[in-house]
């Protein structure tokens, strides 16, 4: 879904410049519309819920350690080595000229799209390293608390009319983005959606929260155009956990492998995209050709390079990639013996 996106966003047309713009078109206007109401509020809430899962399993210094080692580092090298490519290629498309450098020296509002300074596509990783350093207190007092999780008998109404709170955080905004509407997301995550009656309930009325989400997200473009907002998104969220829990629990080689490149299919595709795009764009004006052009070369050029990073150590750990499989299970048999 990043390359669709993201290759989307350069023909958007709702005003946004982006990296590199080009023809306005109605249709990824629509795609990534849709997109936007669950993308990142399904993410955050997934965040919740496996900072759970990993608090059962690990004290907080250890989760501090890791989301250091999987956020904060990768955060860091890629601001330093990846990101400013984007920023770069955007002084040159829109001022016709830029120097390198610009990214580290020139702060305006952030998004980078003007040659300046910017955390790219990677702010989801300084959101969520604040957000997790944030509420660990408050989680790990609960945990030591000996409480469960919450949700268990809430009639469903009820876990609909949770998403007021994303209502609520998102009168934040820093840079166009709410870190506090991620964090009722996360939080929300954290605290109900590990609760397995819960999940079985909306598994269960899965149809139901798909048909609410639509009625909800219909009214948001419609009707009040665009307000409250959240409350559609969250039920987006709802709707997809409780289909993916049905429709979704499955494994094989290809998802394994989809599983473990994620992060670094995330990490690189779009500075990818916004050079390939650039120089697409100077071959031909012909949107049919650009936009399957840019697609194709991004997403090869995107799992070469992670292919190429992961099996480099210091890179590997630079930009925190999991370990293959294979050599965590014969480290782990080296430690033991054998066993």
């Amino acid at each position: 879904m990043l390359f669709p996106f993201h290759v989307f966003m350069i023909y958007n047309n709702w005003g946004e410049s982006w990296y590199i713009h080009g023809q306005e078109l109605f249709f990824p206007r629509v795609f990534n519309g849709i997109c936007n109401f669950w993308m990142m509020p399904l993410l955050f809430t997934l965040a919740g819920m496996s900072s759970r899962y990993a608090l059962e399993r690990r004290s907080a210094g250890e989760y501090v350690k890791e989301r250091v080692n999987k956020l904060l580092l990768p955060l860091v090298f890629g601001m330093l080595l990846i990101v400013p490519v984007q920023s770069y290629i955007a002084g040159i498309y829109f001022n016709h000229h830029a120097g390198y450098f610009d990214y580290f020296t020139k702060f305006t509002d952030l998004t980078g799209y003007d040659g300046a300074w910017t955390t790219g596509h990677l702010w989801f990783l300084l959101f969520l390293f604040v957000i997790s350093v944030i509420c660990l207190p408050f989680m790990n007092w609960y945990n030591e608390k000996g409480k469960g999780t919450l949700g268990e008998k809430l009639p469903l109404i009820l876990v609909v009319l949770m998403g007021l709170a994303p209502c609520i955080g998102s009168i934040l905004k820093i840079g166009g983005k709410s870190p506090t509407e991620d964090m009722a997301y996360f939080l929300l995550g954290y605290f109900f959606l590990t609760n397995e009656k819960l999940l079985e309930k909306l598994e269960k009325y899965r149809f139901c929260l798909l048909v609410l989400f639509f009625a909800d997200a219909a009214r948001v473009v419609f009707i009040t155009d665009g307000e409250f907002f959240e409350t559609a998104s969250w039920l987006s969220v709802l709707a997809l956990l409780g289909l993916g829990r049905r429709y979704l629990d499955f494994g094989g080689k290809i998802s394994a492998y989809l599983s473990e490149s994620s992060f670094g299919i995330y990490f690189f595709h779009q500075s990818w995209i916004v050079v390939a795009a650039y120089f697409v764009f100077k071959l031909t004006k012909n949107t049919a050709v650009q936009l399957p052009v840019i697609f194709v070369s991004s997403v090869l050029l995107t799992f070469g390079t992670y292919e190429i990073c992961r099996r480099t150590p210091v890179v590997r750990r630079m930009f925190g990639f999991k370990v293959k499989r294979k050599s965590s299970v014969l480290a782990d048999k080296h430690k033991t013996g054998g066993v």
